[in-house]
């Protein structure tokens, strides 16, 4: 039985090894490559640091046989990333796990929402380059980014964005703006635009809010933390999962760990950016930020501001798929970033 899962910590060891072997096999240089990385042998660290980074393993029969990983290595553009420690046990190749693990990292890649995928390899790896191929990767003439490992010879990258449009001809013209109404966290605008057809509407409605942050919260023992409160503009209770806004000058993940702790007190963990997303483009302006926290133990009481009333919940993951399913869990933003959850962490059969 094949699984494939997030790195941890004990997996270091054996994923070092994984590492090397290789190289040992073909008899290469392992001077400037990963082989002689001292992070090879901290794999776990270097990805629980990075909030847009995730080592996938594949475990078979409760042996470790692979990994792929996706990380933002320095120097990198904008909107990239690389596609970085993909290794199979040399007893596993030829049996399909290379291309799954390979294909769940490029997935994740796609999730935190990077734009272009990019690794390094060597031709001795000829089996991995042909994957590559395979999957819409093109080879490039030179190396990017700062990895360190000068030694490759094969530069490969790949448009991960599934769709492009033309959207020039759309956009309108701001032709006035307004700002008749300001709030610490809120400004009204009332524009005058222009369409690309030439008609102009003298009353369209622009609200500016600060970023808003949730958190899918995973405790140690494997529940997710809900929440269930009080929400006046629809004159109803709602259950969600732990959010709240960015203050000026917050960074996004900070603002997450502030919010989590204050809503229910729980900390800690190892957090990864599920996904950024117009809350209501129609109208707001505004981001928001979903985070996925795994491994959050209670450190607090509640610190709930003066207006907050706010019960909270530890419930099984198949509870929460099934309240997702069922309508139960209906607001919007707070849905999507479970159902991001579900998709790349859940491990729930459907």
């Amino acid at each position: 039985m094949l699984i494939i899962r997030t790195v941890r910590k004990q997996d270091d060891r054996i994923l070092a090894s994984l590492i090397r072997s290789p190289f040992d096999e073909n008899g290469m240089n392992k001077t400037h490559t990963v082989y002689d990385d001292p992070d090879t042998d901290r794999q776990y660290e270097v990805f629980r640091d990075e909030t847009r980074a995730e080592l996938w393993v594949a475990e078979e029969y409760g042996k470790v046989v692979g990994s792929c990983g996706v990380y933002p290595t320095d120097g990198l553009p904008s909107g990239w990333c690389e596609i970085v420690k993909f290794y199979v046990d040399r007893h596993c190749r030829g049996k399909g796990i290379g291309s799954r693990i390979f294909m769940k990292a490029l997935r994740s890649a796609g999730a935190f929402g990077y734009q272009t995928a990019y690794l390094e390899t060597f031709p001795q790896f000829s089996s991995a380059v042909s994957l590559y191929d395979r999957q819409g990767f093109k080879a490039i003439d030179h190396q990017v980014g700062n990895s360190g490992h000068t030694a490759t010879s094969i530069w490969m990258t790949k448009d991960l964005r599934s769709s492009s449009f033309d959207d020039d001809r759309m956009k309108w013209k701001v032709m006035q703006s307004d700002n008749f109404f300001q709030d610490p966290h809120l400004d009204a605008f009332v524009e005058k635009v222009q369409l690309p057809d030439g008609r102009i509407y003298d009353r369209f409605y622009h609200l500016h809010f600060s970023p808003v942050v949730c958190i899918v919260a995973e405790t140690t023992d494997g529940k997710l933390i809900l929440e269930r409160q009080y929400r006046n503009a629809i004159r109803n209770v709602l259950t969600e999962i732990p959010a709240g806004v960015v203050e000026d000058g917050e960074e996004p993940v900070a603002a997450a760990k502030r919010e989590l702790l204050e809503e229910t007190g729980f900390g800690g963990g190892v957090w990864r950016q599920l996904a950024v997303e117009y809350a209501q483009g129609g109208v707001q302006d505004n981001l928001m930020y979903s985070f996925l926290a795994r491994g959050v133990e209670s450190v607090s009481t509640q610190h709930l501001d003066s207006t907050e009333d706010i019960c909270v919940y530890l419930f099984d993951k198949r509870r929460v798929w099934d309240m997702l399913l069922n309508g139960e869990i209906c607001q919007a933003p707070i849905a999507t970033a479970l159902w991001k959850y579900f998709a790349l962490y859940g491990d729930i059969s459907c």
